[in-house]
């Protein structure tokens, strides 16, 4: 947070002497932050990933006072570099250490949550011949996010073909929505 800081140069008469000296006495800020370079990752991420994570899922609120999905993901990895263990975090832990920052903004827990849920789309069922029912969710909304984000930073050249694949991982689970797998736990597919 140096760019807080001020440095006063001043003269001090030294009456043993008789002499002037000059002290050098550094004024910090008093907002400090135990986050330490919090600020410099979210301002890079802020110029490389959030134009294109906004014209990928667009624009979410007409408004200055609404937040977009470029803030909402900003905030929400704030909470992981942080070392907050829940989207919570963000608003009972770091809120007011984030909101330090001069022009970056930082939202709750519930707009992050509320986003999220914005960005949702419904399963696709598929039944087998043997007249199993399988739900699964492609998110092309956010594979696509995925696919621009690494074109943006060079991890894909854009004239190269790829084959993207995905894998599902099967975690058991006490939600309300999950359903009984082979194995006889309840499961959610991730």
């Amino acid at each position: 947070m140096s760019d807080f800081s001020l440095i006063l140069v001043l003269q001090k008469e030294n009456k043993q002497n008789s002499n002037m000296t000059w002290q050098k006495i550094q004024i910090k800020s008093e907002k400090l932050t135990p986050f330490g370079g919090i600020f410099s990752i979210m301002e890079k991420l802020d110029s490389m990933l959030s134009p294109v994570i906004d014209s990928t899922l667009g624009q979410r609120c007409s408004s200055i006072f609404g937040y977009q999905f470029s803030e909402i993901v900003r905030s929400l990895m704030s909470v992981y570099f942080c070392g907050g263990s829940c989207v919570e975090d963000v608003t009972s832990q770091l809120m007011r250490h984030l909101s330090y920052h001069p022009t970056l903004r930082t939202c709750s827990s519930d707009t992050i949550l509320r986003a999220i849920k914005e960005l949702t789309q419904e399963n696709i069922s598929y039944t087998s011949d043997q007249g199993k029912t399988y739900d699964f969710n492609t998110a092309d909304k956010l594979n696509t996010l995925l696919i621009n984000a690494l074109v943006s930073t060079g991890e894909l050249k854009e004239i190269e073909e790829y084959d993207v694949d995905f894998d599902h991982q099967f975690l058991e689970t006490e939600k309300y929505d999950a359903k009984p797998t082979y194995k006889k736990f309840l499961l959610r597919v991730s």
